[in-house]
């Protein structure tokens, strides 16, 4: 059976069951509506918490609200609405993701942790220490400093205070140092293969995450810790770190469309429920096509247009390319910044901040393509997409790949020197990400598809102007490439920025005022609505411990 066809099927399975209960043996002489968490299946809120996991992260959010893709907007690889960051995103944005964290995949660790505790299941305790970990960086990433130490107290206090930023990133990788060691032990029970989305009951593929998330941290707080250059040492030696596309950590999706709905949310919101109102960015879209001598290999799996004339013949005036009524933004420097038809080709998309109205183009924009959501290849037919489109939606969400892994000790190499050579992490990271994508979907057989000299061709262009390179334009061309396999990952790319400012020379603001680039997000409205302990930032200005750069990013 196909690997994402059975992950497809466990998908399904485990939300229809997930759907009806996930306690049993309860005492009929106790309110069942209150079952305690004695009573609860180990098993069934550890398939539970990693359902709801998949969900916080894979932004399924039925409110249309923006979430973790804000991370994707402000970097320029999808469009940002603006005019300027201080009204690009509202609290209530962010509000799911807020609610599905601590309301939901937090909560039953909390519980999985005690139960597990008391019972020797050691394995489950490792599991939920890990997407603990990971959850608590990513909100730290994203919010700064928010509540933990008094978050699972229940009726004890239900206005938790927020912890610093920095002891929540401590005691991330804490958790980390502990789920090694309980994964390590040998259990009367262990994970069951079915029910575990990302790993299938492997426990030594749970390790390998662990650690490199390890990395992860590391790597993101190299700036602020004098350690993190022996500890990514230590990590690189022991070798037991993710390098290979079957150790990916991504969530899989899967074709069916109703009861329940398992396809990609971004597939949904593309193909099916349109006008979606998103764009792809001008800059990105020039970056894959225009930045080296051949158009990246990546290209045609990232972008699906869905015409080839931009505007089309037939285009009714500024209804349907509202920047006729434009002029070329004066701070953009002519023949580097894309302006509305610059790019050509199709490449229908929106600049950074343009804020106007929606017009009547949503089956003529560039959308999403085969990789990651499960779209289309662009082969070339410009056709409107529809629910039927490519892959029906069977994509994925990519948290930590073996290329995102090669890029991050590329970084550390260069920035640290660590025992890793720089130049062969970044190669490695860039075929790693090319076989990723161009392997996606192999019923792809269209002689638009990539060829293996292509392939090569591209990366000897990346590797050579490396080898030539100063530290600094090394650096940029690492992040650079980071930043194009990140594709579909909200959050990656987005601390990559602010802690290296790199890619270089990224696309302005269509206005030259839009004010301080946001470092770390608006706390979401349920949270400042529901808890007095929790009060608005003063400014989006406000960075999270580990960016210390000095690099202006206000444009």
């Amino acid at each position: 059976m196909n690997i994402k066809h059975k992950i497809s099927t466990i998908l399904f399975a485990i939300s229809m069951v997930l759907s009806s209960c996930e306690s049993i043996d309860l005492d009929v002489n106790k309110d069942p509506n209150n079952a305690s968490p004695e009573n609860s299946d180990i098993n069934l809120l550890t398939n539970g918490a990693i359902l709801n996991f998949t969900s916080w992260i894979g932004e399924e959010d039925e409110d249309n609200r923006e979430g973790f893709q804000a991370g994707m907007q402000v970097v320029r690889m999808l469009h940002m609405y603006g005019p300027l960051y201080e009204n690009a995103f509202e609290p209530g944005d962010f509000d799911d993701i807020w609610r599905q964290s601590y309301a939901g995949h937090l909560t039953d660790i909390n519980t999985i942790k005690g139960i597990a505790n008391e019972n020797g299941l050691t394995h489950h305790l490792g599991v939920a220490q890990i997407l603990e970990s990971y959850t608590l960086t990513v909100l730290v990433d994203y919010f700064g400093d928010v509540p933990y130490s008094e978050a699972f107290t229940g009726a004890d206090n239900f206005n938790p205070s927020v912890d610093d930023d920095e002891m929540v990133y401590a005691k991330a990788l804490s958790l980390l140092d502990e789920a090694i060691a309980n994964l390590a032990t040998s259990p009367a029970t262990s994970i069951a293969s079915t029910g575990d989305l990302f790993y299938f009951g492997d426990i030594d593929k749970w390790t390998t995450l662990a650690k490199t998330l390890k990395l992860r941290i590391y790597n993101n707080t190299r700036l602020v810790d004098a350690n993190a250059l022996s500890e990514i040492n230590a990590l690189l030696a022991d070798g037991d770190l993710i390098d290979s596309a079957d150790e990916d950590f991504t969530v899989f999706y899967g074709t069916n469309s109703s009861s329940p709905d398992i396809r990609h949310p971004q597939f949904i919101n593309n193909y099916e429920n349109t006008p979606s109102g998103e764009y792809m960015s001008m800059y990105f879209m020039n970056l894959m096509v225009n930045e080296f001598n051949e158009p990246d290999p990546r290209t045609r799996y990232y972008f699906y247009r869905q015409t080839d004339t931009y505007p089309e013949a037939d285009a009714q005036g500024i209804f349907d390319f509202p920047c006729l009524a434009e002029s070329y933004p004066t701070h953009y420097t002519p023949g580097v910044d894309p302006f509305c038809t610059s790019i050509g080709g199709g490449y229908w998309g929106r600049i950074h901040g343009d804020a106007q109205g929606l017009p009547s183009d949503s089956d003529k924009i560039t959308t999403w393509g085969t990789y990651p959501i499960g779209g289309k290849f662009d082969d070339n037919s410009f056709s409107a997409v529809t629910k039927t489109s490519g892959m029906s939606g069977a994509g994925i969400q990519p948290v930590l790949l073996s290329s995102f892994v090669y890029f991050m000790r590329a970084e550390a190499a260069l920035t640290l020197n660590t025992t890793d050579d720089a130049a062969a992490m970044l190669e490695a990271g860039v075929r790693a990400s090319i076989s990723k994508v161009t392997s996606f979907d192999n019923t792809i057989t269209s002689t638009l598809a990539p060829s293996t000299t292509d392939i090569d061709d591209y990366v000897t262009e990346i590797t050579t102007t490396y080898a030539a390179a100063s530290d600094n334009e090394k650096l940029n061309i690492i992040m650079t490439q980071a930043y194009i396999a990140s594709w579909g990952n909200p959050i990656e790319a987005y601390n990559n920025y602010r802690r290296t400012g790199m890619p270089l020379n990224i696309q302005p603001t269509q206005t030259s005022s839009p004010g301080a680039f946001i470092r770390s997000f608006k706390y979401p409205s349920t949270s400042i609505n529901n808890n007095p302990k929790i009060s608005p930032k003063a400014n989006q200005s406000v960075k999270v411990f580990w960016d210390i750069s000095s690099t202006n990013l206000d444009f």
